[in-house]
C-alpha cells in the first residue's frame, strides 16, 4: 500500500513538473503583437515657452520664447525656429561685490536673446492615467540645434557693448498631448555659446504650452472611437 502511494504521489509530481515546464516554454516564447499607434498627430505646431537659466554667474535669466514646429511623421520634427527674449534680474552676488567689498569685475555678460533652429527625434510614447479619472497621452523627445546668441557687455567703465556668437543646443523633454491641437511641454537643454573670450554653457529648464494643427483635416491621423483599443479615450469629434 505504502508502494502504491509513492507511485501516485510520484505521478502527480512529475504531471505538475510537466504544466510549469509547459507554460514557461509558452510564456517565453509570447512576444508583442499589438503596439497602440499614436494618436493626435499634428503636422503643424506653435509654441510659447517660457523657462530659467539658473547658473549664469551674476544674473537670473529668465527666457521667454516662441516657435514653430513642423513634425515630418510620428518620430522625426524639425522646430524651425525659436527666438527667446530674455529678462534678467541681477543676482545678490553681484550687488555684494561692488558694495560690501568694493570688487568690480571689468565686465559683466548679460546674455539678452537666443535664436535657434533644431532637428527632433520622438523615440518613445505612452499614456497615463489620472486619478484613474482620465488618460493623458505624452511623447518624449531629444533635440539638437544651433543659432545664434546676443550678449550685451557691461564695463566698470566705457559704454556697454555687444556681441552676437554662434550657439549650440541639445537637451531633451516631454509633451503632454492636454487635447488634440493643445500640448503641454516640459524640456530640459543646455546652451553652449562660443563668446570671443571664451565658451559659455548654461543649463535651460522650461516649460510651454503649443497649438497644433493641419492645414488639412485629409492628413489628421486621428482614431476613431469605434476602435476597440481607443474607445476609453473618449476623443470629441473636430
Amino acid at each position: 500500500m505504502k508502494k502504491q502511494y509513492q507511485l501516485i504521489i510520484g505521478f502527480l509530481t512529475a504531471s505538475v513538473l510537466s504544466v510549469i515546464s509547459h507554460a514557461e516554454t509558452v510564456f517565453d516564447r509570447e512576444t508583442v503583437s499589438v503596439i497602440q499607434e499614436r494618436i493626435y498627430e499634428r503636422k503643424h505646431e506653435i509654441g510659447f515657452t517660457v523657462g530659467n537659466i539658473p547658473d549664469d554667474d551674476y544674473y537670473e535669466v529668465y527666457p521667454i520664447g516662441v516657435g514653430y514646429t513642423y513634425h515630418f511623421n510620428k518620430n522625426v520634427a524639425w522646430e524651425v525656429g525659436r527666438a527667446q527674449y530674455m529678462v534678467n534680474q541681477e543676482k545678490e552676488l553681484k550687488s555684494k561685490l561692488e558694495t560690501q567689498f568694493s570688487v568690480t569685475p571689468e565686465n559683466f555678460d548679460q546674455l539678452t536673446y537666443m535664436a535657434h533652429t533644431t532637428f527632433i527625434l520622438k523615440p518613445t510614447y505612452g499614456k497615463d492615467a489620472i486619478w484613474d479619472r482620465g488618460i493623458i497621452n505624452h511623447e518624449g523627445f531629444f533635440a539638437l540645434g544651433a543659432g545664434i546668441a546676443n550678449y550685451e557687455r557691461e564695463y566698470s567703465f566705457g559704454e556697454p557693448t555687444s556681441e552676437t556668437v554662434f550657439s549650440v543646443t541639445a537637451g531633451m523633454g516631454r509633451r503632454y498631448f492636454l487635447s488634440k491641437k493643445f500640448a503641454l511641454l516640459l524640456e530640459v537643454k543646455s546652451y553652449t555659446n562660443f563668446k570671443d573670450t571664451k565658451t559659455e554653457t548654461n543649463v535651460y529648464l522650461g516649460a510651454g504650452i503649443s497649438y497644433r494643427f493641419n492645414f488639412s483635416d485629409r492628413i489628421s491621423a486621428v482614431r476613431e472611437k469605434t476602435d476597440s483599443v481607443y474607445r476609453y479615450l473618449e476623443d470629441e469629434e473636430e
